[in-house]
């Protein structure tokens, strides 16, 4: 949910020079509504037991605070400079617990399932 609009976003400021327009802003601004709704959904995600597929959250997260801060770098100012710090140390804390979740299935010998055994006849 989180991914398209701001990946999107990403592309769009890659081909385009300038201030963002509003298409960008608007990518942007769908972006952090769908930011918002996983950041309500994140209790009942919690409840759920830690998997490698969760590092399927990082790539939308740490792609909005890119965006972020390229709105800062090329110009745009007021609320989403201090925005950007906020997504960029928020998508910094996923990360590390991403990453800490990770190590911990390593160590329990739960990261990759086990190899399954041929039956002999």
């Amino acid at each position: 949910m989180l991914a398209p609009p701001v990946v999107g976003c990403i592309n769009y400021l890659f081909i385009t020079s300038g201030k963002p327009d509003l298409f960008a802003q608007a990518l942007l601004g769908y972006g952090l509504l769908q930011y918002l709704l996983l950041l309500r959904l994140l209790p009942w995600i919690m409840q759920q037991p830690f998997t490698a597929s969760y590092w399927a959250f990082s790539f939308g997260v740490t792609a909005i605070a890119f965006d972020a801060i390229a709105f800062v770098q090329r110009g745009l100012t007021g609320y989403i400079e201090g925005l950007a710090v906020l997504l960029f140390v928020a998508a910094n804390g996923m990360i590390a617990i991403l990453v800490l979740g990770t190590l911990g299935l390593l160590q329990r010998g739960k990261l990759v399932p086990p190899p399954l055994l041929a039956k002999s006849v």
